[in-house]
Order: structure tokens, then sequence, then C-alpha cells
């Protein structure tokens, strides 16, 4: 064989062994350097290979692609810039801890450093947002390289995936010629019975562990103990197991929607408003927090936990993920989260392991968030139709089944604020890593292919969706339908909430270089991208519209118009209701 065949050869080794792992989808993006990888990767009928023609776009696709799905996903890019474009996805995957493998082509060593083009440096291009760099060199397709190769995409995959997931950085050197004239041989390298080269086996049971005597000795005896459910955004059950915990042992659950856990008769659905008063805090002050998940996007409620002085918390956190910027955290355990509170509800009310709380600390808790319910709901529904009403719209509108994608600065925290507890509410995702805004509707695009055909909404500012505006080419590209609700307000309306927007020295230079209106006629960007456009103007209006968004066969931009000003004023009024009634 040529070498050009050889490289072929390994290749598709390579992606076999990917597919044999366990993996379902790859991105690409079009390129000649990356040719080669391109071929490996949509000739794999086991694959779903999504063409992308934006490099930033096919990273964000691919992150919330493997959020969705819980699966490593590949992203293939040629050299240069093309490979930088996906540090963004790098970093928030590292962040959030979703699987990525980013094979980047690249030149061989005789390009680099002499002038040749689309070479630069890639190597370790994306630092410490990876946990894992290889330089892979195809050379030769004897049985020893082909073990090689098989077992290098075992290693990337699985490290990709296990302990901490995250991104794996593999960077392949192709030299010309890249795409050969000869079919390779048939490849038979790989292990007869259709499995992996290198098979991994399951990590040791949270109950079977040395850390769960002491978990347990640890939260004995606590009478008016709390649960602070962060975000989780796996399919694992965490949200059922703490809910049912929460329930056995009479602790109040203030659980992020991203957790799943927003649910049951102990979720506390407010608690973002009810915190923001320090005196009610104090008397729901508790004597032991059990924090699972991720940090909470509630600002009230950290700055809470960060004053609870003296008050035993204890994190279950396997991965080493330390969400701790308060150093509030006590104890800190390599316990799964959804497996040791399934082992903790049957462990409540024994002699041994959470007692009962005292009888009316739940009550408590639960009296006031109905009387913060009663006020909120009360000045919300007198504003008409409003970004905090089409967050709490949304969390009933949605059936189970459906994937909230929401982006961050105002979105994500009017659903933390707004959203209802509910028996069975819908997944909540969102790019909360490292909470940028960049690449917001390619992620929810690679959700919506994650969900194969189940409703998938991304509720997005006028910003946001203009700075990721090209990834609304994978609705017709692509085939895939996805309901934006895109709030059209004039610019980045959390910005108004902040100390810049009221301060004299930014006065003359506010509007047009921090909060940003993009002036787009989403109407017109529905049309250019071959999106349905609806703009309802009132309540019934936007639930009529979501709903023919979920009739049509396109994609739909649900425009929803607000003004930035008064916005602020309604969370005012909102926070105020929830002070007084609380």
């Amino acid at each position: 064989m040529n070498p050009t065949t050889e490289t072929h050869l390994l290749l598709r080794a390579f992606v076999d062994e990917l597919a044999r792992c366990g993996m379902r989808d790859a991105c690409t993006s079009p390129g000649s350097r990356n040719a080669p990888l391109i071929l490996a990767l949509a000739g794999e009928e086991r694959l779903r290979s999504h063409s992308h023609i934006d490099e930033r776009a096919a990273g964000f696709f691919a992150l919330g692609l493997a959020k969705a799905s819980g699966l490593p996903v590949a992203v293939t890019c040629t050299s240069g810039t093309a490979a930088a474009e996906l540090l963004p996805a790098a970093i928030e995957a590292h962040e959030a801890r979703v699987p990525l493998l980013l094979l980047t082509a690249d030149r061989p060593a005789e390009l680099r450093d002499v002038g040749a083009g689309q070479a630069i440096d890639q190597l370790k291009l994306y630092g410490s947002a990876v946990k894992w760099f290889v330089e892979v060199s195809p050379a030769g397709a004897g049985p020893a390289q082909m073990r090689w190769i098989r077992t290098l995409a075992c290693r990337a995959y699985w490290t990709a995936l296990e302990g901490r997931p995250g991104a794996v950085h593999l960077n392949f050197p192709l030299r010309e010629p890249l795409i050969g004239s000869e079919e390779p041989p048939a490849d038979d390298s790989g292990r007869a019975d259709g499995a992996p080269f290198v098979r991994r086996g399951s990590g040791v049971s949270a109950t079977t562990s040395d850390t769960f005597k002491p978990f347990m000795d640890a939260i004995e005896g606590a009478r008016r103990g709390v649960v602070v459910a962060g975000r989780y955004e796996r399919e694992a059950p965490l949200g059922e197991a703490a809910s049912a915990f929460a329930q056995a042992a009479g602790w109040p659950l203030l659980a992020d929607p991203m957790s799943g856990a927003r649910r049951g008769d102990a979720a506390i659905a407010h608690y973002d408003a009810l915190l923001r008063t320090e005196q009610l805090g104090e008397e729901l002050r508790p004597d032991l927090v059990l924090r699972v998940g991720d940090l909470p996007v509630s600002k009230p409620l950290r700055a809470w936990l960060a004053r609870l002085r003296g008050v035993t918390q204890i994190a279950l956190d396997p991965e080493g993920a330390w969400q701790d910027p308060d150093a509030a955290v006590s104890l800190s355990l390599p316990l799964a989260p959804a497996e040791t509170l399934s082992a903790l509800a049957g462990f409540s009310g024994r002699e041994a392991g959470p007692q009962p709380a005292e009888p009316e600390w739940l009550a408590a808790w639960r009296a006031a968030d109905e009387r913060a319910s009663s006020a909120i709901e009360g000045v919300v529904a007198a504003a008409g139709l409003s970004e905090p009403r089409i967050a709490a719209e949304l969390g009933t509108l949605l059936p189970a089944e459906a994937t909230l994608f929401v982006a961050s600065s105002m979105p994500v925290r009017d659903i933390e604020t707004f959203w209802p507890a509910r028996p069975d509410p819908p997944r909540v995702l969102c790019n909360r890593g490292a909470n940028g805004i960049d690449g917001t509707i390619s992620s929810a695009f690679g959700a919506a292919a994650a969900n194969r055909g189940r409703p998938t909404v991304l509720l997005i500012g006028d910003v946001a969706l203009a700075h990721d505006i090209g990834g609304l080419l994978a609705a017709r590209r692509l085939g895939l339908k996805l309901t934006i609700v895109a709030l059209e307000n004039g610019g980045g309306g959390i910005f108004d909430f902040l100390e810049v927007a009221r301060s004299p020295l930014a006065s003359a230079h506010y509007e047009a270089h921090v909060a940003t209106p993009a002036g787009l006629d989403l109407a017109a960007v529905a049309a250019l991208y071959g999106l349905d456009h609806e703009s309802p103007r009132d309540v019934g209006g936007f639930r009529e519209s979501i709903e023919r968004a979920f009739a049509s066969t396109r994609s739909t931009i649900v425009e929803v118009r607000t003004e930035r000003g008064a916005n602020v004023e309604l969370h005012r009024r909102v926070w105020e209701a929830a002070a007084s009634g609380a």
C-alpha cells in the first residue's frame, strides 16, 4: 500500500473503534487537510455525521449534542485558525464537564515554522481546557500500528467520558497527497465480536465505598437539614433521588431547574426571591446543608450559603470539581450523588442515619414559598407578556419529554427565579460552565439532534442570538427542528441591573458599548434561514405561538418584544412583593 492508503486505513480503524466504544455522532467542517478525517467519520454507518460550515458552530453543536446525550461527540476541522475556533467549546466542555473529542488536522513537521499556509502552532492548542492531548502521526498500517490506533481511539473515548468528563484533543499532522485513488483493503484488525479493543469496567458503588459510613456519621442527628441541588445536566436520575430523599427526611429541597430536582412536595420553587430577605434567611437557618451538583445559578442562594458560618455543608463531588468559591463547604466527599441520595432515602429515620426533621421545619419553608408564589404571581400577571412571564409559562407549557435550552445572562436567571415545581419537569440545559453566550444557538440545535424528534425549545436574548446567528443554518442544512423563543429587548438586558447602567461615568457610552442593541429584524432573519416566525403580543398569543411552532415541520422563531427598563422595574416589584409576602 502507498502511504496515503495506509493513512486512510488507520483513520477508518480509529473511527471504527470509536463506534465500537459507543460513539454515535460526529461533526465535520469543510477543509482539505482534514478531508481524510471527514471521509472516515462520514463513511462510518454507525455514526450520524453533522456537517457545519463554521467550526465554532460545529464545536458548540457537538457540545450541546454531547450534553443532551451524555456520550462523547467527535469534531473534526482543518488546520490553522479553524482549529482555534474550537477553543470556546473546549473551555465550556471543561467547565461544564461535557465529553468531546477534538480531531484537528495539521500540517506535518516539515511545514511548521517555515511560512506554509494554514500552519500555526497546534500543539497543546487548548492548554488546560482539555483532559489529554496527543499528537497522532499516522505512519504505516502493519499489525502493530493497527493495534496502536485502535487502543488510542479507546483511550481517547474513555478519557473524555470517565472521571471528570471533558474534551480530549488529538492533533493529526497529515501529509499530501491527502486523498488517494485506491480503496483501502478490508480491515480485520478489530475484535471479531464487535467489542471495543479495550474494554472498561464500571466504578465502585457509592454504598460500598469507605467514604459512605463517614458520610452517614456526618449527617446523623441533623434536624434542620437542607438539600441544595445545583446544575446536573446528565441523564442520571439525580432529580428523582433528591426529591425522594428530601420528602423522606422532611428536608426542604432548593433545586436549580438544571438539576432536574425541582419536583415533589419538598421542593421550594421561589428560594431565589425568599433568600433576598436576610431576616427570613436567618429564621430558616439550617443545621446541615447537603449540596449536590454544580454551583446554583441563584446569587441570593449562593450568598445565603456563604453566610451560614458554623453550619456543616457537605458536598457530594465524585469528580473533584470543587464548586465552592465562597469556601463554605466543610466536607467534600467523592460519592455519586444520585446513588448516594437513593441509598440515603432508604436509611432515613433509622437509628443510624438521618433522623426525622423537626416537625415544622419543612412546613415553615413551604409556607414561605406559598406566600412568595402568590405575591409573585400577582405582580407578574398584572404586567402582561413579560420576560418573567415567559419563563413561568415555559415551566408549565412544556411537556415532560421536552428539553429547554436556556441562554446565559437574564434567561437562565429568570428560569431560576420563575420556574415552577412540578411532578414531571422537562429537562433544562444551559452552557453554564463558563457562562458565555457564544454558540448558544448551535448548542441548542445539538440538543435537538440528540432528542430525535422530541420537542426542543431555546430561550434566548437578542444579543446572544446575534452572536451565534450563523448557527441557524443547522435548521435547513441538517433538517433539525428547534423552537426559538427570542426576547427582543433592544440589547443586553442583564446590564440594566448592574451599576454600569446607572453610573454617570458610563452614561455617554452605555447604550452603544455595553447594552449593544443589535437592531435585527427577526422576521427577516427567519426568512433568510428558512424558519417560521411568530410575534405574539399577549400571553394567550404566546401560548398559541408555541402550539403552532410545535405543530410546524420547520424551526420557528417566536419573537417576544419587551422593554429593558420596564423589565428591571418589574423584577424589583417582584422582589419587593416576595419580601413583603414572606
